[in-house]
């Protein structure tokens, strides 16, 4: 009924079948559990590195912008120009006194 020209000429769906025992089925378990583990360790260890990276990249961003802003920001406590408030507070009420 079949024969080895048919077997040769099959569809392309079809896939050789393997008969292990119980206990190498097992063990073949035990094996794809321990890579899948090993992968995920892997990809959790390589992520936390990432993570720390960017953390550090940005916290040196975050301090050098910060950095910047106050050296490009006005000083509140500008001596200078205290003095120079002072001194036009000063004309001011002396102009007031002599338009008085």
């Amino acid at each position: 009924m079949y024969s080895v020209t048919r077997f040769s000429l099959a569809p392309s769906f079809y896939h050789p079948i393997y008969v292990i025992s119980d206990s190498e089925m097992a063990q073949l378990k035990l094996q794809q559990h321990q890579e899948e583990i090993d992968s995920v360790v892997d990809q959790r260890k390589r992520l936390e590195d990432a993570y720390e990276k960017q953390k550090r990249h940005l916290l040196e961003r975050e301090k050098c912008l910060k950095s910047e802003l106050q050296a490009l920001a006005p000083s509140t406590n500008n001596p200078v120009k205290e003095t120079v408030e002072k001194a036009v507070d000063a004309l001011k009420d002396t102009a007031k006194k002599v338009v008085a």
